[in-house]
């Protein structure tokens, strides 16, 4: 008796087969009384072809192979009359392996058609059952389900962590069809709900802004929504160069000033609300769950948008309409947004107390009194690079408190010069490569001959009294 041991499995990011994985491990070994031929085409043909009728035999008896058995591959084969190998563990006990818990679907070797495909005829004319296509055939591991009874276009993994919030659950996963990563986003509130999938389709063409893939009510009735998987945004790793806070800003103001455009306001942009695209790495504004559309022509005194958002992050027109006249709701989310423009600035700009931007304790008198702190880094704007003084007045004019001296966000795009000024002109003054690890070192150096100049002037003003 001929013994062939096999160890394959085929990834999501690797259709190949590879050594590495091993999600199908089988002993194979072969029923047939003549030795096993020494030649490697007899033995790969008969691999092939007791292949073959394995995956044509997979189903049960008097029963046709259809695309929905989606049984496991060692489930459908063990209890098959026509099942000709034996399944026998190595010295070892079979240990799973990090394969057996990837997203998405895993083709099973057996629907190669390069491996069947010249068998197909004569194991078609042997079966009593007329055969689909193997390529049909999707291994769906154990970890995998799908999203409701009629929705199969879809499998959402349950090793990835489910995110629970008050309005909504997000869970991850992917589309069968071309093996997108996605994002299923159930809202049970059905008003909420509603309202999300009314904006989102308004956004549709709109830049930096998460765009809605599908849409469907799961077997509990409450909305699903379905999104692109994208990478978390972290203030941290943004402002590693001056250039790439730049580029995030600009950004999310494009994408704000699109959404305002359209009369819609956010209320409530924050770090966790920022994501990133896997491919280009853009920035997208994500989260419309409290979202509204404003009416301009309204002109009562009266507020216009709801007490809602995220502590440390609402502008303070919205948290007292009452003293505040009436203005432009959507210049609301440029004071949340100037709140991260700070926290990705904070080891730029020294001694304006940036330091609290992000946390839930965040009020309006230390956002105050960081903005007289950031007029006078401006006023000693010969000391640090220019670069700097306008993304200071940049973070200023976002964090001002009456919402009239604030600019809107396609304003600021257009006319401010932390975004307008010459790229040339920038680096002539050697401000566009502003690195951080390199600004840490300068900025002791600046404090010193600041405090060099300052002892130098009360020395003088102490000579002459």
């Amino acid at each position: 008796m001929a013994a062939m041991s096999i160890s394959t499995t085929t990834s999501l990011y690797n259709p190949e087969p590879v050594v590495k994985y091993d999600l199908i491990s089988t002993s194979l070994f072969l029923n047939s009384s003549k030795p096993a031929p020494s030649t490697t085409n007899n033995t790969v043909n008969s691999l092939r072809k007791s292949l073959a009728l394995q995956r044509l035999h997979m189903g049960p008896p008097h029963r046709s192979f259809l695309p929905q058995t989606r049984q496991p591959l060692q489930q459908q084969s063990l209890h098959h009359p026509f099942f000709l190998h034996q399944i026998q563990h190595n010295h070892h006990t079979h240990k799973k392996t990090q394969s057996t818990h990837l997203a998405g679907k895993l083709e099973d070797i057996m629907s190669s058609p390069l491996l069947i495909a010249p068998l197909l005829k004569e194991a078609a004319a042997a079966s009593a059952t007329a055969p689909t296509s193997p390529v049909s055939y999707v291994y769906t591991a154990p970890c995998e389900h799908h999203p409701s009874t009629g929705q199969t276009d879809y499998l959402v993994n349950d090793m990835f962590p489910k995110l629970t919030h008050d309005l909504s659950t997000i869970e991850f996963g992917i589309r069968i069809a071309d093996f997108m990563p996605l994002a299923f986003k159930t809202v049970p509130v059905a008003g909420l709900a509603e309202k999300e999938l009314q904006l989102l389709h308004g956004l549709v063409d709109v830049p930096n802004v998460i765009h809605l893939e599908d849409s469907f009510v799961n077997d509990n009735g409450d909305t699903v929504l379905v999104l692109p998987m994208l990478k978390k945004f972290d203030c941290n790793t943004v402002n590693k160069s001056i250039c790439s806070v730049r580029k995030t800003m600009k950004q999310i103001l494009t994408g704000l000033a699109a959404v305002h455009a359209k009369d819609i306001v956010h209320l409530d942009i924050n770090p966790s609300n920022l994501m990133v695209t896997h491919a280009k790495k853009d920035i997208v504004i994500i989260d419309f769950g409290l979202s509204m559309p404003i009416d301009r022509s309204c002109k009562s005194g009266k507020p216009q948008v709801p007490i809602c958002g995220t502590s440390g992050y609402i502008a303070p027109e919205v948290l007292r309409p009452q003293h505040y006249d009436v203005c432009d709701p959507t210049l609301a989310d440029l004071y949340s947004l100037g709140i991260v423009l700070g926290q990705m600035l904070e080891p730029y700009i020294p001694d304006c107390d940036l330091h609290y931007f992000g946390s839930k304790y965040l009020g309006l008198e230390n956002t105050n009194q960081t903005v007289a702190y950031l007029k006078d880094f401006i006023a000693q704007g010969a000391y640090y690079p220019r670069v700097l003084v306008q993304a200071a007045d940049l973070l200023r004019s976002m964090l001002e408190e009456n919402p009239k001296n604030r600019k809107s966000a396609q304003e600021l795009l257009d006319s401010h010069p932390f975004f307008s000024s010459c790229p040339a002109e920038s680096a002539a003054l050697g401000s566009s490569t502003l690195i951080l690890c390199d600004w840490l070192c300068r900025v002791q150096e600046i404090k010193y001959q600041k405090y060099l100049l300052q002892e130098q002037a009360g020395c003088e003003i102490y000579r002459y009294r």
